[in-house]
Order: structure tokens, then C-alpha cells, then sequence
């Protein structure tokens, strides 16, 4: 027998040849040169990186977060909280994530991290990247706005539960070309409509209907809108849990009279277990959002079909599915 032979590398018409013919050569190439960051990852944004990264999309992680403590918040399925190589030295997430964003696809050698608390990383950074991706469990509002204004385009996702949202902010000047019968694209177009984040997250939930809600915003908005007013009036910057439902509880009753909503409105009235599932990162959930966010951030990316409106809303309680919904801000009467 003659001495083995190392078989050829593969290369990336070996590799992406099947979304080559899907998305086309340009497309591809589009997606190879650009920079997508992730900050502060859950368990949903880590499955967006999995499916872009896979695709030939480069990732860049922002978590200073001390690992494995972390995860206790926010788990996620690349990552073991018992892993005994960390119990005695405490790294950051993102270190601890990078050799395993760099197993996924050998094609791709680097993934660049930042361990810096994210009060101490300036709007400079965010701004180099084409897509930022990060989440408003992780972030606080107040975090998510001054990154959304710094970044490009960003792709806020969170999963409770059954349930989850994504805010999708693609800038003024996104252009887009929708794609027509056989093949063809249209003539470049801009969005119809812009909202920015900080627009979206403020749009009082009375304005939030629409030909399907005429009677009330979708219940994945309202529940994940009360998630946020808590965060932020809380005190400790925390979404909730099932050890602060009564705190929630009464908050968000007054939250939903301002609102001029019932408290059936949310979890049919059971607002302790509207708490004990804000934190929970169902693993189905976060696969299906992360790959219809994932698509969303390849049609941003490339240019090549007509975006989703600014929310993304998945209801496994009630619609059974995903839904692409405009909020229009909170613009005056």
C-alpha cells in the first residue's frame, strides 16, 4: 500500500456551492466581506451566528461578561456553565466562545473578541461593522439605544419562553432589490418607512396595531414591552424572574393602566408566569428565530430581496408562527 495522502482542502465552491446556486456568486461574495458583531450573546443570537458563520458570514463577539456565571442568565447551547477548565480561572465569554465560533467553519480563521465592559467600549466600534446583532435582556435600554444609534444596521432578538421578538433597524438609506418571477430583481428601492430602534422601543403600545390587531398590539409586543418597562424602572436593570413576580406584578398592572390595557392582556392574567419565563431560552424558540433572523441579516447583507418590516414576532401560544409586523413610532396626532 502506497503512504496515505492528505486529502485536498476544501474550498469555498466546495463548500458554499449549494447557496452559491441559491443566493448567487455576488451574493456570496458580499456575505464573505463583511463583519457581523455580537454582543453580549444569548442563546438566540448564538443561533444566528451558527447559521451566518456556517454561510461564510465572519463573526466578531463583544462580551465581557465573566464565564460561566454568565450563562446563568443566559444560556446557550456552545457553551458548558461546568466546564472545569474554567472553575479555577475565569475568562470572559467571548474568549471562551472564539475557539468554538472557529470550529464551525475551517474556512474561516479568525474571530475577532472584546472583553472590555460594554459602559467602556466607545460608539466608534460599533460603528466598523456592517451588522451588529445583540439583545435587550443583555443590554438594558439604555445600552441598546446608544448602540443602535452608533451601528450601522442592528438586529435586536430576545426569546421568552414560547415566545420572541426581534427590532430590526436597517438604517434610513438601506437599498434593497426584490426579487421577481424567473430570477430577475427589481430596480434598487429604499425602504417605504423608517423607524429607528429608539423609535420602535418608545411607540406607545396603543399605536402598535395593525390590519391583524386592530383591537390591541400582538401579545408577544405588549409582553415583551413589559419585560422592558420593568428593566428599566426596576432599579436593578434585570429583566424579570420568578423570584421578583410580585414586584413585577404590580408594575406591570400599573404599566398596562397607563396603557390602556387589562392585565388579561398578558399571559391570560398570569403575570407570575409571564415572570418566571422571561429568562427561559427554549431551545426550538431560539432555533427558529435565529434562523429567520439569520435570513433577514443575508437579504440585508447582499442587498438581494425585500426586507421584513421593522419586528419580528413568533408566538408559539397563540399564532402558532412568525410574523413580520410594523410598529410605526411614536409619532403625534
Amino acid at each position: 500500500m502506497g503512504p496515505s495522502t492528505k486529502p485536498p482542502a476544501p474550498t469555498e465552491s466546495d463548500v458554499y456551492d449549494r447557496q452559491i446556486r441559491l443566493w448567487g456568486a455576488e451574493a456570496q461574495g458580499k456575505m464573505a466581506n463583511s463583519k457581523v458583531l455580537y454582543v453580549n450573546v444569548t442563546g438566540v443570537s448564538l443561533e444566528i451566528l451558527k447559521n451566518l458563520v456556517l454561510a461564510g458570514v465572519r463573526a466578531s463577539i463583544c462580551d465581557g461578561r465573566s464565564y460561566p456565571e454568565a450563562l446563568e442568565a443566559t444560556p446557550n447551547s456552545f457553551l458548558d456553565p461546568n466546564d472545569a477548565s474554567c472553575q479555577t480561572t475565569s475568562i470572559s465569554v467571548a474568549k471562551a466562545l472564539e475557539p468554538k465560533v472557529l470550529e464551525l467553519n475551517p474556512l474561516l480563521d479568525t474571530c475577532d473578541i472584546e472583553e472590555r465592559p460594554l459602559a467602556e467600549v466607545p460608539d466608534e466600534y460599533f460603528a466598523q461593522f456592517d451588522i451588529v446583532i445583540a439583545s435587550m435582556q443583555t443590554l438594558g435600554e439604555a445600552q441598546a439605544k446608544r448602540i443602535s444609534a452608533a451601528a450601522q444596521k442592528i438586529y435586536l432578538v430576545d426569546c421568552f419562553g414560547l415566545q420572541g421578538v426581534g427590532v430590526l433597524d436597517l438604517g434610513p438609506d438601506h437599498e434593497y432589490r426584490r426579487e421577481l418571477p424567473k430570477g430577475k430583481l427589481s430596480d434598487l428601492k429604499k425602504l417605504p418607512a423608517y423607524v429607528s430602534l429608539a423609535n420602535i422601543i418608545d411607540t406607545p403600545l396603543a399605536k402598535c396595531t395593525g390590519r391583524f390587531f386592530k383591537n390591541g398590539p400582538p401579545a408577544p409586543w405588549a409582553l415583551y414591552q413589559s419585560y422592558i418597562h420593568y428593566q428599566s424602572t426596576s432599579g436593578n436593570g434585570k429583566w424579570p424572574t420568578s423570584d421578583c413576580a410580585s414586584d413585577y406584578g404590580s408594575t406591570t398592572r400599573a404599566w398596562l393602566s397607563q396603557q390602556s390595557l387589562d392585565e388579561e392582556y398578558l399571559g391570560h392574567g398570569d403575570l407570575n408566569q409571564c415572570a418566571a419565563i422571561a429568562t427561559a431560552q427554549v431551545s426550538p424558540v431560539c432555533a427558529v428565530m435565529g434562523g429567520v433572523v439569520g435570513n433577514e441579516v443575508i437579504k440585508a447583507i447582499s442587498g438581494k430581496g425585500e426586507p421584513a418590516h421593522n419586528t419580528l414576532l413568533f408566538d408559539g401560544l397563540g399564532t402558532g408562527g412568525c410574523l413580520s409586523f410594523f410598529v410605526p413610532g411614536p409619532k403625534k396626532d
